[in-house]
């Protein structure tokens, strides 16, 4: 289950001559070139959208690139901590989002696309935008802007552009309130709803002011909160050693978990049943959501402590991949299981293709661009041609024909099927992003500026 915010050296000059068909070159108004097979698929750089902040080098820091439910909107993270919003057909600037003289943290659009949400990355406040009209509609109060508030932005675990988090329903969205209290408003009169107090025990200011005057471990409280794909559940963690389960229709508390070892991370399984925590030793263990028992440990604690794993569900829930720079592994939602350790894996990143038959990885060596896997065996079934250099980032199309592989260097589009190259956009960069149909695709670029493409396959 992919997160859409999403958040890498020069491609070979030369790449052997069985790989790519007529190749030709395309020049659109912008004056960009995209090389693209003629028989397969076109690439055209439809526009240059300009002032757009990109990753930086900071672990876990990512950049915002996604889409609109009708994917007639791109949502970029801008210059100066702002949100910039574009018309996927024109190119269009069609509002740039701001949090008061803030930066913006985190953001979505609402289950319908008629909402968008901002967050601010001080005081966690959320903004409710109308799409239509770019009008402010709602803004929900967030964090006391005190000493520890600001102690905690400094050093959180969140990710720069995280979601917000809407109700399935688009009814409700969720924020933090207070170091442990999370508040379920409106949506979109923003008025609260109720409450969720986590009443964790450890303090995150004292923790965080020991780690920066004492040096060693860091840990400092960092809430953090979700629903499930049924809209029945909210989950809250906060850093320390416990996950609470809350009913999403009257604030009850449905479970409260107890781990030993500090959680960081977490999410729902896609059918609602169970929680994935993540610890800061990058230990996961799952937790059946109705009782609070533990199924299973997922992955084992690693050697470096505060160096998390990532994780993705397959579209259907029933396996999960993990992964870091040593290997990826599949497993088993239902048991926790280990079914395959894929040999020869290493890499930072791994997505399911969209009917969960096929695993591709990306590559932390130079010997291959990208790996495509049987999840079912655990077979290697291809491995891409090697292009120079490591692969970042892995990502599928709607419909699973084309891999996408990026880096700080490149963009390459290939056959998920046979692995042939379909498209080397040398202009482009990580991160990268597929519309829901698979016609339109945006991507990083050089020199603050993203690239948004025209993809249109050829029969």
């Amino acid at each position: 289950m992919r997160n859409s915010l999403v958040y890498r050296p020069v491609f070979a000059a030369v790449l052997a001559a069985t790989m790519i068909a007529n190749v030709v070159f395309a020049q659109d108004q912008t004056a960009v070139n995209s090389i693209q097979s003629s028989d397969k698929l076109t690439v055209t750089l439809k526009a240059k959208l300009p002032d757009y902040r990109g990753p930086s080098r900071f672990v876990g820091r990512k950049a915002l690139i996604t889409f609109s439910p009708d994917g007639t909107l791109a949502a970029m993270s801008g210059k100066g901590g702002t949100i910039t919003i574009w018309d996927t057909e024109t190119g269009q600037l069609k509002a740039t989002l701001k949090n008061g003289k803030d930066e913006v943290s985190g953001f979505s659009f609402s289950p319908d696309g008629r909402l968008a949400a901002t967050r601010d990355y001080l005081d966690k406040s959320v903004r409710l935008w109308d799409v239509g009209t770019w009008q402010l509609k709602a803004t929900i109060p967030g964090r006391k802007r005190n000493l520890e508030t600001r102690i905690k932005s400094g050093f959180s675990f969140e990710e720069e552009f995280g979601p917000v988090p809407f109700s399935p329903d688009g009814g409700s969205v969720l924020v933090e309130r207070e170091d442990d209290v999370v508040t379920v408003a409106d949506v979109p009169s923003g008025q609260e709803r109720m409450t969720l107090k986590h009443e964790t025990r450890d303090s995150g200011a004292k923790e965080t002011a020991k780690a920066v005057l004492l040096g060693g471990s860091r840990h400092f409280l960092a809430l953090q909160t979700g629903y499930s794909a049924d809209g029945k559940w909210i989950f809250t963690i906060n850093g320390d050693k416990s996950a609470k389960i809350w009913d999403a229709t009257d604030g009850r508390l449905k479970t409260n978990i107890t781990n030993n070892e500090r959680i960081y991370r977490a999410s729902f399984t896609p059918d609602s049943s169970a929680l994935l925590t993540i610890e800061q030793e990058g230990g996961m263990k799952l937790w059946e959501v109705e009782t609070g028992m533990r199924l299973g440990q997922v992955a084992p604690k690693g050697l470096l402590e505060g160096y998390i794993k990532g994780f993705e569900f397959s579209p259907a829930g029933r396996t999960i991949a993990t992964f870091t720079a040593g290997d990826t592994r599949l497993w088993n939602v239902e048991t926790a299981e280990l079914l395959f350790k894929l040999p020869k894996s290493e890499g930072t990143d791994a997505s399911f293709s969209p009917d969960g038959h096929w695993l591709a990885t990306a590559s932390n060596d130079k010997q291959t661009a990208g790996k495509l896997w049987n999840v079912e065996t655990g077979e290697l079934k291809l491995a891409l041609p090697p292009i120079g250099y490591k692969t970042s980032s892995v990502v599928f199309n709607a419909d699973g024909t084309i891999l996408a592989t990026s880096n700080d260097q490149g963009v390459m589009l290939w056959d998920a099927q046979t692995g042939t190259l379909l498209a080397r956009l040398d202009a482009a960069r990580y991160p990268v992003a597929f519309s829901r149909d698979g016609r339109t695709l945006v991507t990083g670029g050089r020199n603050d500026t993203a690239l948004l493409w025209r993809v249109e396959a050829k029969v």
